[in-house]
């Protein structure tokens, strides 16, 4: 079983509110937030007015994945809101392993997030301090976000490699891969399109329950 973790940054902005609500009931693992804001790829999503709504509006968990050139000071707006796991990104960070301690001071899980050019052989020194290996699976708003099939392989790797960490995927995950994914050792997903592209959040859910 994969734990599921429907990412808000694929809602209708028109409809986050409305969402969140149906969210509210429904077993996920956590609400999943993207933060951007164009030092680290080429797009914005939520200012902290949003973040924080949405953490007042949830009675879930908050993952964070932080898609920016300087996460660190965000933690310090962050850590009231209950975060349940925190993922900066590699390529982003001089001293991960003091990037990785200063999440662990918020009371949230440390996580890495690579993206698909980034070897997972490059950060086993950091085995003893991840709680969390963030897979990117397609290039981060890049070509549509296609699943690329080549991370199966890498989740794989990451798998063997940090075999006490959580395996994360995100990027085009879908009921079809998800089976792929599982058996590499992906325990966790991030949803998006796969999710909120459909009416009843609920069945597309279900849908990754089934495999």
């Amino acid at each position: 079983m994969q734990t599921l973790h429907p990412s808000l940054a694929s809602v209708d902005p028109l409809l986050l509110g409305e969402t969140l609500i149906r969210l509210n009931v429904l077993p996920i693992g956590t609400l999943h937030i993207d933060i951007e804001d164009t030092s680290f790829i080429s797009n914005i999503t939520f200012g902290m007015k949003t973040i924080n709504a949405v953490a007042h509006s949830t009675q879930h968990l908050l993952s964070f994945h932080l898609m920016l050139a300087n996460p660190r000071p965000w933690l310090e707006w962050i850590a009231p809101l209950r975060p349940g796991w925190i993922f900066f990104h590699a390529e982003a960070l001089a001293n991960p392993a003091e990037d990785l301690a200063a999440i662990h001071r918020t009371g949230a899980k440390a996580g890495l997030a690579l993206n698909p050019a980034t070897p997972v052989a490059n950060y086993v020194y950091l085995r003893e301090h991840l709680d969390g290996l963030l897979i990117m699976t397609s290039e981060p708003d890049g070509e549509g976000q296609r699943f690329i099939p080549a991370m199966v392989d890498k989740v794989t790797d990451a798998s063997t490699l940090f075999p006490k960490t959580a395996i994360w995927a995100d990027g085009g995950v879908d009921p079809a891969v998800a089976p792929a994914l599982r058996k590499s050792g992906a325990q966790h997903l991030v949803l998006g399109r796969a999710v909120f592209s459909h009416s009843d959040i609920s069945r597309a859910l279900q849908a990754f329950a089934g495999e």
